[in-house]
């Protein structure tokens, strides 16, 4: 990864504040991205369940995809990130 943003001394400099202003904006939309699927992918396996089929490849791949963003929101919550 090529860094925008160095640390020395405890300070915090910027290489290209425009780059690093749009490397900002893609991360923001990439969060709001992973908490809409979040809450997409909620509903779809609401609306599985409801026809009786947790058994179902969907259903299953459903349920891995929300426990991987699980892990991701996780990290970044951790990180101070969210």
């Amino acid at each position: 990864m090529q860094r925008i943003t160095h640390r020395e001394n405890g300070a915090i400099t910027v290489t290209d504040a425009a780059q690093a202003a749009e490397k900002l904006a893609r991360f923001e939309d990439l969060c709001e991205q992973l908490e809409a699927q979040q809450e997409q992918i909620g509903a779809q396996l609401a609306a599985l369940r409801a026809a009786g089929k947790e058994k179902t490849a969907r259903f299953r791949e459903l349920m891995g995809q929300k426990l991987v963003n699980a892990s991701t929101i996780g990290l970044l919550k951790g990180s101070g990130l969210l």
